[in-house]
């Protein structure tokens, strides 16, 4: 499905949160949208998903503008204060919790498929914050893939967990060529080391074509 940000803007007390925000996300892509980490992207992933009120713009997913549909379809995967996982939970804990939550089996056995399966059983007991970026990565966007609605992924600021961003760049591009609609929230700095265009950008309508 396509996710578009039609002068996306989100109000705050003194001042805009999101100034006017305009990108294309195609299917079976992964857009990457550029910005500085703090409220405003928080607020940006929160209006793409259909759960925070527009000041101005639109958000459509295949050319309908319904805060409905986008509250089925777009999962929101790390969001800080949002949908990030509490880093003193055990690995095993944020995996029941985010099979529950995608409405999947969560007890023990289905626990341990799950890490089995994305390689990282033997942290099953270790802190969330333990893990390598690339893990954190892998295990939350698999897990809100694996909800029957989810179109769209909306990953905010993995840069922020420190590593190389070319360690977990592959498993977004993965989802993406699983079909799914993958929007990423980078630095400019990540943008750099990752060697891409900034094609859209947090307070820009400046759509450059990919």
């Amino acid at each position: 499905m396509q996710l578009v940000a039609d002068e996306v803007t989100v109000a705050g007390t003194r001042s805009p949160l999101v100034r006017p925000t305009s990108f294309t996300a195609p299917p079976a892509r992964v857009t990457p949208v550029a910005g500085d980490p703090g409220y405003g992207q928080v607020a940006l992933a929160l209006a793409l998903a259909g759960r925070m009120p527009l000041a101005a713009g639109s958000v459509l997913l295949d050319g309908v503008a319904d805060p409905r549909l986008l509250q089925r379809h777009v999962a929101l995967v790390d969001v800080p204060e949002v949908s990030a996982p509490e880093d003193g939970l055990a690995l095993h804990h944020v995996v029941a919790e985010e099979l529950a939550f995608a409405g999947r089996p969560s007890g023990r056995d289905a626990v341990a498929e799950f890490l089995r399966r994305h390689g990282v059983l033997a942290a099953a007991g270790e802190p969330f914050e333990r893990l390598a970026p690339e893990e954190r990565v892998r295990v939350l966007t698999s897990a809100a893939a694996e909800r029957a609605a989810t179109r769209v992924l909306v990953v905010t600021n993995p840069d922020r967990r420190g590593g190389d961003p070319t360690r977990w760049w592959p498993l977004l591009t993965e989802h993406a060529a699983d079909g799914l609609t993958v929007v990423v929230q980078l630095t400019h700095a990540t943008m750099r080391q990752l060697g891409l265009p900034v094609g859209a950008e947090l307070g820009s309508t400046d759509v450059v074509a990919a």
